[in-house]
């Protein structure tokens, strides 16, 4: 009995420390998607150090010409970011012209976008906290 007691005391305390760790899901609704050609790539992202380089998490669907959903799911707590870019000739990466402005439509999370340059970390950043969010990013 007092095995018994012990197992289901130390299952609490794993679930407990799972459920305090955050298994949140994140969707992202990408609209302003203008035609079908190519793909729809997203990037969740949990550092600046990584951020625009090296993704926590990513997603890609074809394009449809209108809106697309993506989910993340199993997220734990903290903080990030999101970059969605509308692969539109399918090569794989964000074209941008000859002095760097993007060619391809593109959007990030909290619309954290730059008036000159990349995006910012800290402009496009939100806090997970044992919850599920919804983000509507249009494509610009």
């Amino acid at each position: 009995m007092k095995k018994l007691i012990l197992m289901i005391v130390c299952m609490l305390g794993v679930y407990g420390q799972s459920n305090a760790q955050g298994n949140n899901k994140i969707v992202v609704k990408v609209d302003k998607i203008n035609s079908s050609e190519g793909t729809v790539n997203v990037a969740l992202f949990n550092s600046e150090k990584d951020f625009l380089n090296k993704p926590y998490m990513s997603k890609i669907k074809d394009a449809n010409g209108g809106e697309l959903e993506f989910e993340f799911e199993a997220v734990p707590n903290g903080e990030y970011t999101i970059s969605i870019y509308h692969d539109v000739n399918k090569n794989g990466e964000l074209d941008k012209n000859f002095i760097g402005i993007p060619n391809e439509p593109y959007g990030v999370s909290l619309e954290g976008r730059s008036m000159f340059g990349p995006p910012n970390y800290s402009d496009a950043k939100f806090t997970l906290a044992n919850e599920n969010t919804k983000l509507v990013i249009s494509l610009d």
